[in-house]
């Protein structure tokens, strides 16, 4: 049963690692596409983000780290804001994600985002990938 429960995530999984561990590498500024977006406020429109590490999280789903600059978002700052802002994604509940073309580069890149912490994410238990500023 773990065996199908693992294939059936390969099989759906909507981006691939490949794509996360260029992203976080590169510092590719992407649009991605996460499940159920489309019933939130302002869902028909992509998340914008900068994703900066891919990992597991505490409790061993592979996750995104990133700085979410637009798009749909439940959640909202203590002040009421909801972006931007640093968003963990669980890569088994991402329809899409691609990086976004850039105007004088193959592809749109970020500096280091607001508030960045080079010492690790305590939301993780083992970083594959983060991006060096």
């Amino acid at each position: 049963m773990k065996l199908f429960k693992t294939l059936i995530t390969l099989l759906t999984e909507g981006v691939s690692n490949s794509v996360i561990k260029d992203a976080v590498i590169n510092k590719h500024t992407c649009d991605l596409r996460y499940l159920d977006d489309e019933k939130l406020p302002g869902g028909g429109q992509p998340r914008i983000i900068e994703p900066v590490a891919y990992g597991y999280s505490l409790k061993n789903n592979p996750v995104i780290r990133a700085y979410q600059t637009s798009g749909p978002s439940l959640k909202v700052s203590k002040d009421g804001i909801p972006l931007p802002a640093w968003r963990l994604f669980r890569t088994d509940r991402i329809k899409s994600m691609k990086p976004i073309k850039g105007d004088d580069s193959l592809f749109l890149t970020f500096g280091e985002p607001p508030l960045y912490d080079t010492t690790g994410d305590k939301s993780m238990n083992r970083m594959m990938y983060n991006s060096k500023f």
